[in-house]
């Protein structure tokens, strides 16, 4: 598995969020995790967000798993960040795309389909959810 790159948040000198991508053959995973609580995200994750936008084109990426189940929260200032983070993966990855999320979690539910602009019939048609127990 390849580390493709990696954002983090820090609070205190202690990581409280980080978001990978990474590749495994031609399978990318990218993965959310921790929290994001504060005003400004882009901050920490504008580089990881441009490091993205620059390393996919130059990958074979045939499908795509973006894994929700280890965020644990998001205030609406993450939720712009992540929504521009997964923009950029189903910008770059043509292929089927599956979202992990967690099945009891309220927000998780309603607000990642909103996330990812599950109303457009290009992107509906090429994601699938997988329903997972919290973690």
């Amino acid at each position: 598995m390849k580390i493709l790159t990696y954002g983090e948040i820090m609070d205190g000198g202690a990581s409280v969020f980080h978001s990978v991508a990474k590749l495994d053959g031609e399978r990318l995973f990218v993965t959310f995790e921790g929290v994001i609580r504060i005003d400004n995200p882009y901050r920490y994750l504008e580089p990881y967000l441009q490091e993205l936008d620059k390393t996919l084109p130059d990958q074979t990426v045939g499908e795509c798993v973006i894994d929700f189940a280890q965020l644990r929260f998001c205030n609406s200032n993450g939720f712009y960040v992540i929504m521009d983070i997964v923009e950029t993966v189903y910008r770059h990855v043509k292929g089927n795309i599956t979202v992990r999320r967690v099945r009891d979690d309220d927000w998780q539910q309603e607000t990642l389909p909103i996330l990812l602009n599950l109303d457009e019939d290009a992107i509906a048609s090429r994601t699938a959810f997988e329903e997972v127990r919290a973690l």
